[in-house]
């Protein structure tokens, strides 16, 4: 094999697939990545088994042939090379690498492709898109409130529903839960599948590097999902299992809506959370005549509160929350107005915007 790359080009399509690269696997080839130089075309994949991302890299050929090499290593090489500048890089029989730029030279050695994992090819007959701005923003209204409980592996993911032309993405662990839904995306699309949380974050983090706002194929089997987002590809196994009827834990009644400012209650959550050791540690909304308090008691450090001028005519209502859980909610908002829906302080609340009807979250009440 025998290759010519750009710094840039090269440097970045090694930092899309490190990103799933085992690096303490006890498969040792599973520290590599696949790098494939076959007819017009330079591509480079890694897995752990349980995800892969491919890429395509423009360079010209001048060998064909593939290999398998070392990530971390490769990578620190390519990003300390000289910018603007072309690298070859040579693989013989023996599976030695050597890359050569201007007046440096490497050698590393690599392993067979036939050693290698073989990643599944993207299923083209299962397949609806999205508009790229529309599924990042629906991936992160919703994975902040994926579980981390490996005991409760059906919530360690965001659970993606495609039925009656639309798509619906919902995540809960339990305590919280966060709904989003869009319309209009494929009348033919009919899955159901948990996504896992590291499937999510690698589609959330090739989006956000995304230069424009074009679409994502996404597809569907029995067990696997894909994404394909311009040259790159994402594709991982699902969580087998059932999700819970999450419709069930939506509250369908309330006794008080209140309209708070985004902004300033997000604000005051963060203010009073500061005065906690711990994350986990209450905050108290209290809800009287035309005024919100958000307040926090630490024992040993002392207290504090932020007052909130708001339109509320009601009786008294202190309710407590995780601070950490109402931050993540709120940051998520991106109206200035949000509905806190309330019926007393042992009863789940629904927060949601204002105007769009597409989102919601609840949030499970702290007792106190």
């Amino acid at each position: 094999m025998n290759v010519i790359c750009g710094k840039e080009a090269l440097l970045k399509g090694t930092q899309i697939v490190q990103s799933v690269v085992s690096p303490r696997s006890t498969l040792p080839i599973l520290s590599n990545f696949l790098f494939e130089a076959e007819g017009q075309k330079i591509k480079l994949s890694a897995t752990d088994l349980e995800i892969g991302v491919s890429c395509f890299v423009t360079g010209e050929i001048v060998k064909e042939g593939s290999i398998t090499i070392p990530a971390k290593r490769f990578c620190d090489i390519i990003r300390e090379l000289p910018d603007d500048t072309n690298i070859e890089i040579k693989a013989d029989e023996s599976n030695q690498i050597t890359v050569k730029c201007g007046k440096s030279r490497f050698v590393l050695m690599g392993l067979p492709k036939s050693d290698y994992p073989v990643l599944p090819a993207f299923p083209e007959d299962k397949t609806f898109t999205i508009a790229q701005s529309q599924l990042k923003n629906m991936l992160r209204r919703t994975s902040f409130a994926v579980s981390s409980d490996e005991t409760r592996y059906v919530l360690n993911g965001v659970y993606l529903i495609a039925e009656e032309g639309g798509i619906k993405l919902v995540a809960t662990d339990g305590r919280r839960l966060a709904y989003t839904s869009k319309d209009n995306i494929d009348k033919k699309a009919n899955y159901r599948a948990i996504m896992p949380a590291k499937a999510v974050n690698e589609a959330q983090r090739v989006l956000a590097a995304q230069e424009t706002d074009g679409e994502v194929a996404v597809a569907v089997t029995e067990n696997q999902i894909a994404f394909r987002i311009n040259s790159i590809t994402v594709i991982s196994r699902l969580i087998e299992g059932t999700f819970p009827n999450y419709d069930q834990v939506i509250p369908k009644k309330h006794e008080r809506q209140i309209k708070l400012k985004v902004k300033e209650t997000l604000s005051a959550a963060r203010q009073v959370s500061m005065l906690s050791s711990e994350k986990s540690a209450p905050i108290k909304f209290t809800f009287g005549k035309n005024m919100l308090r958000v307040s926090a008691v630490a024992q040993g450090l002392g207290s504090g509160e932020v007052e909130i001028d708001i339109e509320h005519s009601g009786s008294t209502l202190e309710i407590a929350f995780n601070p950490q859980f109402i931050i993540d909610i709120l940051k998520n908002i991106d109206e200035e107005e949000v509905f806190f829906e309330l019926t007393n302080s042992l009863v789940p609340a629904l927060l949601k915007p204002v105007k769009d009807t597409s989102y919601l979250c609840v949030i499970m009440p702290l007792r106190t």
